[in-house]
């Protein structure tokens, strides 16, 4: 299998039927979440450099979105820690991914998963519920997908591509960072999405990803953005 389906079928492991929404309303939800540039010196790059996963040093294809909400729309247990308001978005994140749901069948999504559990990764975050109240420590892992790389100062950083089991240079590796910055002065919160995709088991000269699944990327990108930051807001009737 290619590793880029393969990237998007782990991917739809954890979709849920209750994220989809029409393509319609969709721009529409998504509208508010602003593209921002990464500049080289940003920390996940040198996270990248660090670990050593793109020693060919390949062209990487990354984005970074944030989307600010007002702390009065926050829940107030969580307007004044960073730590805490990172924790629930990243739980938000992951409990309800849904852009691919749109494509997939509670009846498929539920196969995935119980083909990709087994003996060996029971222990991982599988159920919505556990994604709902883990905490993300560093060394979390994901429905076999994603680990959890740090936690600190309002950031959540993970790893994705592949099984977490695999630690080896990767045919399709990527590296998101989910954050939430408290802007006092502002009285708003800034949540932020950032990704980076590279390959790294060899020399390419590439982009990891043809143009449509870039666009894929972006679109389900600025999904997740609002779907975990629903779960960090005052919920009204």
């Amino acid at each position: 299998m290619r590793p880029i389906l393969r990237y998007f079928l782990q991917s739809a492991k954890i979709a849920t039927a209750g994220g989809a929404i029409s393509l319609g309303s969709f721009f529409i939800y998504t509208q508010n979440a602003e593209f921002t540039s990464i500049a080289e010196s940003d920390p996940i790059f040198k996270l990248v450099e660090g670990k050593g996963w793109n020693p060919h040093r390949n062209p990487t294809t990354h984005d970074f979105y944030v989307r600010r909400v007002a702390l009065s729309d926050i829940r107030p247990g969580l307007r004044d820690s960073p730590a805490e308001l990172a924790r629930a978005f990243c739980a938000g994140v992951w409990s309800e991914w849904g852009i691919l749901s749109q494509y997939f069948s509670l009846v498929v999504v539920r196969a995935l998963l119980r083909q990709g559990r087994n003996d060996s990764n029971r222990n991982q975050l599988w159920t919505i519920e556990d994604m709902l109240s883990s905490e993300y420590s560093e060394g979390t892992m994901i429905a076999d997908s994603f680990e959890v790389l740090e936690k600190k100062d309002g950031r959540i950083v993970l790893r994705g591509g592949d099984s977490p089991s695999n630690k080896a240079l990767r045919p399709f590796d990527v590296v998101f960072e989910l954050s939430a910055v408290i802007q006092k002065h502002e009285k708003a919160v800034d949540f932020g999405f950032k990704s980076v995709f590279f390959t790294g088991d060899k020399l390419t000269g590439q982009p990891p990803m043809p143009g449509f699944a870039v666009w894929l990327h972006l679109q389900y990108a600025k999904l997740l953005l609002e779907t975990g930051i629903l779960n960090t807001m005052v919920r009204r009737e």
